[in-house]
């Protein structure tokens, strides 16, 4: 694949991040970061204000530990490091610290709880 397709390639993939992102609700002002990279201030590939700092890979050969490396020392103090894999007619995957996602998940089932709980109260039970 010739640099230009490949660039392209991950272009695509984080524009389609940076979609996403908006279309969950979860910052409308999310985007793909020109430039990402090129300069110490604009190191993620996805402009967001969620605590996260994305980086993108679409490419056919995954190399994980070498990715994952590189990321945790290119994100900023208090974002997590969140690596967003694809490759041809391959879903969408993204590879995050165990401890971030279990909490994740202790606060969506925390919140589930909680609204069971309250649903529960307002049915007088």
């Amino acid at each position: 694949m010739k640099p230009a397709s490949k660039r392209a390639k991950g272009k695509r993939l984080e524009y389609r991040i940076a979609s996403l992102i908006r279309e969950k609700g979860l910052d409308k002002k999310a985007s793909r970061m020109p430039l990402s990279g090129a300069f110490p201030h604009l190191q993620a590939d996805i402009y967001t204000n969620l605590p996260i700092h994305i980086e993108a890979k679409n490419q056919e050969v995954v190399k994980l530990w070498q990715w994952w490396n590189v990321l945790r020392e290119k994100a900023k103090f208090g974002k997590e490091p969140v690596l967003v894999i694809s490759g041809n007619h391959r879903p969408i995957v993204a590879v995050v610290n165990i401890d971030y996602l279990l909490n994740l998940m202790k606060i969506e089932q925390d919140y589930l709880n909680e609204t069971s709980t309250g649903v529960q109260k307002e049915q007088g039970q």
